[in-house]
């Protein structure tokens, strides 16, 4: 069984930046055989597809972008 998250990305360009969650990376870490990442792009002219599989950091620089704050 394939553990699947689609991250839809722009009409026009194919390397517009996504947000993927802790979670995310966590569950394609653990599953990395079975995980696979479907990014959705160009849908305005042409629909366009394509996958990435684990590790991520491998095809993609990822950045922190949120903080969790917690009460003293």
């Amino acid at each position: 069984m394939i553990a699947a998250a689609v991250r839809p990305a722009t009409k026009v360009w194919v390397r517009t930046p996504f947000y993927i969650s802790r979670n995310e990376l966590a569950v394609a870490e653990e599953r990395r055989s079975e995980w696979r990442l479907f990014r959705l792009w160009n849908f305005s002219r042409e629909p366009k597809a394509f996958e990435l599989h684990p590790p991520l950091h491998a095809h993609v620089s990822l950045t922190a972008t949120t903080f969790q704050a917690s009460f003293h």
